[in-house]
């Protein structure tokens, strides 16, 4: 079989100057957008955007231009436009694979476009790192200070039965909620004779990687003087950490910790010496997933002598507006708020206004955008009767989100999209950044 893209042009009855000649009828355009339309053709440009994108863009019995067709393509996917079209690209011989590589710049920059329309090459994170310390960083703000000693009194007791190994954290987002529990953790290590390694969970890789940021300036700021701490990272199908528990600290996505627990339990046996738990986002821990790791690792129902500390942190301390999923949160802590005493009222209005008066958090003015109103079958998008729906709508409001297929079917509501863009451009925003917001929300 002749796999050579030179032979693959030949055998579809193009020759390798054919396809010279048709890349430099797309590179002598003069703009990006009449490159895009000269390479990929309207045909394949406008049924690519989203439909409540031209509903709106196309309303009133306005007909956008084959160029301003081109013209939304790059306001919604900026340089990954011509990624997105590859399959419209086959007369003039794309590379296969799009990750930033020679030929693939070579090829873009055949058409007339920069480098950057190549994409980026994929770049694999290492399993772990080392930091040494000190270094430099901004004192505490008060509160904080408050909070990081609670923290550190937590894990300075030791109980028989158990009683105060466990505690949440509440502070609004932007605080320094993170900062102040990798600090409290840090210096008790230092100062407090606290042992073992620290197991630090969060669902998203954005959340791992911010944590595994702080805890190396934190370590750097504030650790021990020429003591190393590793740093491991475990998601992402990166390589097992080491079985050490001092001075490491491992961070993992909830959902890699949960199925390597359940398929090589004994390699991550060491987990259980580990002297701390943190749950990032500490609200959603409550759900099955965060549940059945905590039994792995110890940490059951009844709080126990021999089980880690457990420390919570979120941004609110209930999980949604259920008062019984509420109490659930808050016993599953120990009823032990850390935040207690940081703030002049434990009232979330007022401990941002305090914030926002000491210059710590922005003051926003907010608004609300009416929506759409949406038939339950339709976002389901299946047929079901009265009892159906009802036990459907009770799941959803037992998620802290909505499933995905069904924020996907609202998305694509032309008046939902409409309402937005109006809104947005009600403030004065120019027409590309109506598009890139767009792209954002739908």
């Amino acid at each position: 079989m002749l796999r050579s893209s030179r032979y693959c042009a030949v055998g579809r009855r193009r020759t390798p100057q054919e396809v010279q000649e048709q890349r430099a009828a797309v590179r002598r355009c003069s703009t990006d957008a009449e490159r895009l339309l000269a390479a990929a053709g309207e045909q394949a440009l406008r049924p690519s955007l989203p439909g409540s994108l031209l509903a709106v863009l196309e309303g009133d019995g306005v007909t956008l231009s084959a160029i301003e067709i081109a013209e939304a393509a790059i306001a919604t996917w900026h340089t990954d436009a011509l990624k997105r079209l590859k399959w419209a690209l086959d007369r003039l011989d794309p590379p296969s694979q799009w990750a930033g590589s020679l030929r693939t710049v070579e090829f873009v920059r055949s058409l007339g476009f920069s480098a950057e329309w190549a994409g980026e090459r994929e770049s694999k994170r290492d399993p772990f790192v080392e930091v040494e310390g000190p270094y430099s960083l901004p004192e505490l703000h008060d509160y904080q200070r408050t909070i990081a000693d609670n923290i550190r009194t937590m894990l300075s007791h030791e109980h028989g039965d158990g009683a105060g190994r466990r505690g949440i954290v509440s502070m609004p987002t932007g605080s320094g909620k993170t900062r102040v529990a990798v600090q409290a953790v840090i210096e008790a290590m230092r100062d407090d004779g606290f042992t073992g390694g620290v197991l630090w969970v969060a669902d998203r890789d954005e959340l791992c990687e911010q944590a595994v940021e702080s805890w190396r300036q934190v370590w750097a700021s504030v650790g021990s003087q020429a003591v190393r701490l590793r740093i491991s990272r475990m998601w992402a199908g990166l390589e097992k950490p080491r079985p050490i528990s001092r001075n490491h600290v491992i961070v993992a996505t909830i959902q890699t910790l949960k199925a390597r627990l359940s398929n090589e339990p004994g390699e991550y046996a060491f987990l259980a010496e580990f002297g701390l738990v943190v749950f990032d986002e500490a609200h959603r821990s409550i759900a099955p997933s965060f549940t059945s790791v905590m039994q792995e690792i110890g940490l059951t129902r009844f709080q126990r002598g021999s089980e880690p500390f457990m420390l919570g942190l979120t941004a609110t301390p209930y999980r949604g507006r259920d008062e019984v999923e509420t109490q659930r949160l808050v016993r599953r802590y120990g009823n032990e708020r850390l935040d207690s005493g940081a703030f002049a009222s434990e009232e979330p209005e007022a401990v941002i206004r305090q914030l926002q008066d000491k210059g710590v958090l922005a003051e926003a003015d907010h608004e609300t955008v009416e929506g759409e109103t949406f038939s339950l079958d339709v976002l389901l998008n299946e047929p079901l009767d009265k009892e159906g729906l009802k036990r459907k709508l009770d799941e959803w409001r037992a998620l802290p989100w909505l499933p995905q297929g069904v924020e996907e079917r609202i998305a694509q509501s032309a008046e939902r999209t409409r309402r937005i863009v109006q809104a947005y451009s009600g403030h004065g925003a120019e027409p590309d950044l109506v598009l890139g917001h767009h792209q954002a929300v739908g």
